[in-house]
């Protein structure tokens, strides 16, 4: 059982870094193996369809952030959760405050269009 960020670390995945809390990036990129992951589970695509949607990536960076999902799919699945927790806290913040998407301004912008 691995206990620790570094001991995970200690294993073999040569095309990710990993940030100072912990989470897992891919290498010369900013984008998080959890954001690869959420495109692969909300359209389905192959390793091969996430290099034509993020040519800047490797297939080998791709498949280095699979096998690290696949080693830690736990706690992968439970920073996605705890993600989109945040995301929908601050969506329904501005909600409240009649900013962002819903505020008034945006909608009547929407409907002139």
């Amino acid at each position: 059982m691995i206990n620790s960020a570094l001991e995970i670390q200690q294993l073999s995945w040569p095309y990710l870094e990993w940030d100072e809390q912990g989470r897992a990036t891919l290498s010369n990129s900013r984008i998080p193996v959890t954001h690869l992951i959420q495109e692969k589970q909300t359209h389905g695509w192959s390793p091969e369809e996430i290099h034509l949607q993020y040519p800047h990536l490797s297939l080998a960076q791709i498949h280095s952030a699979l096998s690290y999902y696949y080693t830690n799919f736990e706690q992968i699945n439970q920073e996605i959760l705890q993600n989109q927790q945040i995301i929908e806290t601050q969506k329904k913040h501005l909600q409240n405050q009649g900013t962002g998407l819903a505020s008034a301004e945006f909608l009547a912008k929407l409907q002139q269009k």
